[in-house]
């Protein structure tokens, strides 16, 4: 589906926005994080890099895949991190 060229996104109270969803399967097909470019004609928005392959569990859960081990500890430690990060 091709984008239109303007599309008008509301700003909420908290300074959140919500992408309508056709823009947001073109600019990816899975959650996560996006990166937003400024250029000399205003912003582009495009899909952040991942480190690995999402993938769907046989329960339904999105699994990750990437090239090394992770331990719990490492997930404990991550998760405590994005938690001080808030």
């Amino acid at each position: 589906m091709a984008s239109p060229s303007g599309v008008r996104i509301r700003i909420d109270r908290q300074g959140r926005m919500v992408i309508p969803a056709a823009l947001r399967d073109e600019i990816t097909t899975t959650p996560g994080d996006v990166i937003v470019h400024r250029t000399a004609a205003g912003l582009l928005i495009t899909a952040a890099p991942q480190e690995g392959e999402v993938a769907m569990a046989p329960d339904g859960l999105p699994l990750l895949e990437i090239d090394r081990m992770v331990s719990n500890a490492d997930v404990l430690a991550a998760i405590d991190h994005e938690r001080s990060s808030r």
